[in-house]
């Protein structure tokens, strides 16, 4: 779980133009990251302020970074 310690930065966060990532490292080394704008963005969609997000993030590899980059240039 990711708490945010001031609300504007969620707001912040879904008002920019590009992806915003939170990228994580756990105790064993491994890093981990996700698009959190997108999920603060379909977190709000009911109106509500977004204080926390559940963090679902996939192993950052280099087959991640592919498919993210397919993912983009492709348009979705």
């Amino acid at each position: 779980m990711f708490q945010t310690k001031n609300p504007r930065w969620a707001d912040y966060w879904q008002q920019q133009a590009y992806a915003v990532m939170l990228v994580i490292r756990t105790s064993d080394g491994e890093i981990r990251w996700m698009d959190v704008s997108a999920c603060l963005k379909r977190e709000s969609a009911a109106g509500k302020t977004v204080r926390q997000v559940v963090f679902a993030g996939e192993r950052f590899d280099a087959v991640s970074v592919q498919n993210w980059r397919k993912k983009v240039l492709a348009g979705g």
